[in-house]
């Protein structure tokens, strides 16, 4: 029998009509968020951007952390699960720092930044000694960020400011901004020295340097570390070839000017055998608060002893190969 052209496509249409009533529809309980950072007052230098960063998601209810990886570290979009969320982010990703680590991953509130690089000198005592400054960190974060049923896949740019400080979202849309701010801070140290032609290398400790510190709080931990200090850079005073100062500059998670820290001299001198050392208590402290809402610390001393006179064994003075000291300078004092 021949079925005419307009019966088969009744049929066809009564077949459609049948396995679209039998085709399960699905909701998918996610929403595309969008993910902007403004790195503008983080302190951070220019490379920075060549590492991205990273966005964690902390769901209140407390499941499993989702984390972000921002290869454009200014921008991302990502689809998000319903619910409420504490998001922290920083700078570049857990894997990507050579000496900081991070603890406390499992709560916002516990994540924590430290050093990673840490040596016992003193047994006894359990003095911990950091070789090498942290690598410099900043973090922003939001509280209470609601992921509902009401934010679609697709949405236009357009949006509105929402009490949240930081998320902003209309009938289309849902945009998180953050602001990261360094969580490192500067210290820099400048030692006094009459003598100074007679040393090849010196470095000094200082102790009290927080050892940590937790990225939302802002806050270090209790813990403290002594830091060695590579000095460099010698500036002879006018006139003088014997007589300038010593100075290096580190990065640290935090340091209490309130508090009374002690600064230990050591070097080594051109003979090559010869250590000249000298302790200092009673530091001359001097905060700065810079502009981009960091702070740092100067320290100026001067020794009391001079650096003896030795005989040159060798490289003579500043031993560029071994410590990369700047070349020498003068210049003038003021008194």
């Amino acid at each position: 029998m021949r079925i005419s052209p307009t019966l088969y496509i009744l049929y066809l249409f009564v077949f459609l009509l049948v396995a679209c009533n039998r085709r399960e529809l699905t909701y998918s309980p996610e929403a595309t968020i969008t993910i902007s950072a403004d790195w503008s007052q983080s302190g951070l230098n220019e490379k920075e951007q060549d590492y991205g960063a990273t966005a964690i998601f902390y769901p209140t209810d407390g499941s499993t952390p989702f984390v972000a990886l921002m290869g454009d570290r200014t921008y991302k979009t990502l689809c998000l699960k319903e619910g409420c969320y504490n998001v922290v982010l920083f700078n570049r990703s857990f894997d990507d720092f050579g000496n900081l680590c991070f603890r406390g991953e499992e709560n916002y509130q516990t994540l924590e930044a430290y050093v990673k690089k840490m040596e016992i000198r003193n047994e006894s005592s359990s003095e911990r000694i950091i070789m090498e400054s942290p690598d410099e960190l900043a973090a922003d974060y939001i509280e209470g960020f609601e992921v509902t049923s009401d934010m679609p896949e697709n949405y236009s740019s357009a949006i509105t400011q929402q009490s949240n400080r930081n998320s902003t979202r209309n009938e289309n849309s849902c945009h998180l901004r953050f602001t990261p701010k360094k969580l490192t801070q500067k210290i820099t140290v400048k030692i006094r020295i009459k003598g100074m032609n007679n040393i090849r290398k010196a470095t000094c400790t200082l102790d009290g340097i927080a050892e940590s510190i937790f990225l939302v709080s802002k806050q270090n931990s209790e813990k403290t570390v002594t830091q060695v200090l590579r000095l460099s850079n010698p500036i002879y005073d006018s006139g003088s070839v014997t007589e300038g100062t010593l100075s290096t500059t580190i990065s640290v998670f935090g340091f209490d000017v309130e508090i009374p820290h002690n600064l230990h001299l050591k070097a080594k001198l051109v003979d090559g055998k010869t250590i000249f050392e000298e302790s200092f208590n009673d530091l001359a402290i001097r905060r700065l608060d810079e502009e981009d809402g960091t702070m740092s610390v100067f320290i100026d001393m001067a020794c009391e002893k001079t650096v003896p006179n030795v005989k040159t064994e060798g490289s003579s003075g500043f031993d560029a190969d071994v410590d990369k000291w700047n070349d020498e300078v003068n210049s003038d004092i003021d008194i």
